[in-house]
């Protein structure tokens, strides 16, 4: 099985429709994605329109979570809540229905998919380091977990010595008997540095995870977040990545 994983596309289509297309090149035969769908660009509806037309399988975020009601908005910076805000404001009652038939935690046979962190998933836990891994690594039942949430991709690996070590690699070979927590990165508003969008293979066959990326129109992504009076913050820094 070939599994294709992204996260955190945020309605931004441009980003979105290029994952999708680089993926359909790759052959795989499932789509998931680890959450947070919407919020921050300005394509809601189409990109879930999108997302359902591929047959993704999707947890919830956070951001889908804020934009139908179901968390508190002070939870977000100003910059967040606004797109939030906005975001709750496009959605019929069918697409806020449709999100909120999302599951916190999606497990297979061969990996678990969760948004944040599988240690109270519905608290939407950050990963940022070995620490914030352990706590998820110790509840994890698959030999790999994948998430999103940090924008940030990379892997975390137990070592022989129980340690955790974070790795900011491309490709990973999963090793036998040893959990691993893969962080996708950011289909729609990278966070490391890089601001082409990141996606996810994974061959359960060679058990060989890779992290990909690939160029999208960003000028309309932020010429469309301009228009819709978004915040400016929001449209710039996917230029830069961060």
């Amino acid at each position: 099985m070939r599994y294709g994983i992204f996260s955190d596309v945020h309605s931004n289509l441009e980003a979105l429709e290029a994952v999708l297309r680089a993926l359909a090149d790759d052959q795989v035969d499932r789509l998931l994605c680890a959450g947070d769908l919407v919020g921050y660009g300005a394509d809601p509806l189409p990109c879930l329109e999108r997302i359902r037309r591929a047959g993704v399988v999707s947890v919830c975020g956070n951001h889908e979570w804020a934009a139908i009601g179901k968390m508190p908005l002070d939870w977000f910076n100003e910059h967040a809540r606004a797109a939030a805000e906005w975001t709750g404001r496009q959605l019929p009652e069918s697409e806020q229905a449709y999100l909120a038939d999302f599951p916190l935690v999606w497990k297979g046979e061969e990996l678990t998919l969760v948004h944040g962190s599988l240690d109270e998933p519905e608290q939407f836990h950050y990963v940022f380091d070995p620490a914030d891994a352990q706590a998820c690594l110790q509840v994890q039942q698959t030999p790999v977990t994948f998430i999103g949430h940090t924008h940030v991709p990379g892997v975390y690996i137990i070592e022989e010595d129980s340690r955790v070590r974070f790795l900011r690699t491309s490709q990973w070979q999963l090793e036998s008997g040893r959990k691993a927590l893969v962080n996708v990165g950011s289909v729609g508003q990278p966070r490391d540095g890089d601001p082409r969008a990141a996606y996810c293979l994974y061959d359960t066959q060679t058990q060989v995870v890779e992290i990909r990326r690939v160029a999208y129109p960003i000028e309309q992504a932020q010429a469309k977040i301009r228009a819709a009076g978004l915040p400016e913050f929001l449209a710039n820094r996917l230029a830069y990545g961060y």
